[in-house]
């Protein structure tokens, strides 16, 4: 199961977060708009409806005005802006030229001097307009005589409504620009703020390597306990693996005296003509030592720091292996075919190397008739090696048991049985993969694949 990501989880936490401040503040800020739109609609409308009682003629049988309005959308058929002089008590109406044959109908109710909004008033396109409406008494040229009037201005809604229109699309526009730009500017502000756990993760890396043996450099007050908790195992740990090293080597020590006077008491018998008996002593205890300081090296292997590791050129430590066993003599009479590029480098320390080629060629000598072919190639961020003899090779029974501790491939050659346990120690505890098979040479083929190294 995938480990959920922290990363991914402050990432969707603030684009929500952002997604959310801005929807509000978009729709606060579009209805704040849309009402200074309306508010200097009505304070425009209320203004042409002053002018307009200005210019009232309520001597004429049909009122009407002194001059044209100042706006020339009066005179255009349809304008979008309307006025309309009425007479309550004959009837008689005056208009301007944009109301054409419409008639606008004030509210019931209307009071004399108030003014009146007219909701969902319909214009001469069938407009929705907002209307301004007033009863109001004028002097006529006689002083003895007054005429009461309704006044009316009304104006098309629509221009005020796509004004908000686009700016609510304009206002959605900016706003998502400004989301991108918040999300990509917190996604900087996540990777700077996590940037910490990557170099903790490259400390760990170096320390796993052997560059170093803790976790060193400048970090947030925020992870370092994370740090120190860190530099804490690791010394721990070290500890653990010195007292493990340490009891081993007593243990050991303590084994070797007493083989060392078993080995005494065998002279003693040779000496005094017991020679079979001293052989058998001395073959087991020479077969204790061995296993002894096998052991010993596995204990090596299975208790050190990821800090003792190192990185080793392949081709150097090969030829040295090869010198030694070419000095003995069945490497001198194998032909040796050798496939390994210059500067192929392996994570593995040098000692390790050199025990586990050691241990495979020696292997190979033994068993081939005459060929070894030994090649070593990169494959990716690792190295595979392949060594291949012309012996008689195994079936698979045998392949399947090869490697396994204290098994040997034929009982009546001198060993203990764990010099390939060894080479599967050393592979996997370096994160290789040790893997055999019939090779087309006809003989034993082993294949070892370790990660890829850089050297020191």
């Amino acid at each position: 199961m995938k480990a959920p990501s922290l990363r991914l989880r402050l990432l969707v936490l603030s684009t929500l977060s952002i997604v959310v401040v801005l929807a509000v503040a978009g729709v606060s800020v579009a209805t704040i708009f849309a009402g200074h739109v309306h508010r200097s609609f009505e304070a425009g409308l209320d203004a042409q409806l002053q002018r307009m009682i200005a210019l009232v003629d309520p001597d004429p049988p049909t009122p009407t005005l002194i001059q044209p309005m100042p706006d020339a959308r009066f005179e255009t058929p349809a304008g979008g802006i309307y006025w309309q002089i009425r007479d309550p008590s004959t009837e008689a109406l005056a208009r301007s030229r944009s109301l054409w044959d419409t008639v606008l109908h004030a509210p019931m109710g209307l009071r004399p001097t108030a003014p009146c909004n007219g909701p969902g008033v319909v214009g001469p396109n069938g407009e929705l307009t907002l209307m301004r409406s007033r009863i109001l008494t004028f002097d006529l040229a006689d002083p003895m005589l007054t005429r009461v009037l309704e006044v009316t201005v009304a104006e098309d809604l629509g221009p005020t409504e796509a004004t908000n229109a686009a700016f609510r699309i304009d206002l959605i526009s900016a706003l998502a620009v400004l989301a991108v730009a918040l999300v990509a500017t917190s996604w900087i502000q996540v990777t700077l703020g996590l940037s910490p756990l990557s170099l903790i993760k490259r400390g760990v890396g170096l320390v796993r390597s052997g560059v170093t043996r803790t976790l060193d450099g400048r970090f947030p007050a925020e992870v370092m306990p994370l740090v120190a908790e860190v530099n804490d195992l690791i010394e721990v740990q070290q500890r653990s693996i010195d007292f493990a090293r340490d009891r081993a080597a007593d243990l050991a020590h303590g084994l070797k005296t007493s083989l060392t006077l078993l080995n005494g008491e065998a002279h003693e018998l040779r000496r005094e003509g017991k020679t079979r008996a001293a052989d058998a002593i001395e073959r087991l205890t020479a077969d204790m030592t061995e296993t002894i300081d096998h052991q010993l090296r596995l204990s090596r292997l299975r208790h050190r720091s990821r800090s003792d590791f190192r990185s080793t050129l392949l081709p150097q430590t090969l030829d040295r292996v090869l010198a030694a066993i070419k000095a003995t003599p069945s490497g001198q009479q194998r032909a040796w075919a050798i496939d390994v590029p210059a500067g192929l480098t392996v994570a593995l320390d040098t000692t390790d190397l050199t025990e586990l080629l050691g241990i495979i060629l020696e292997n190979a000598a033994g068993w081939a008739h005459r060929t070894i072919n030994v090649s070593a190639a990169a494959a990716g961020r690792n190295v595979v090696l392949r060594v291949a003899d012309d012996g008689p090779g195994l079936d698979e029974a045998a392949l399947t048991r090869l490697g396994e501790r204290g098994h040997r491939i034929d009982e009546a050659r001198p060993g203990s049985g764990i010099g390939l346990a060894i080479v599967r120690e050393i592979v996997q505890l370096n994160g290789g993969v040790l893997a055999f098979s019939r090779a087309t040479e006809g003989g034993l083929e082993v294949r070892v694949t370790l990660q890829g190294g850089s050297p020191a």
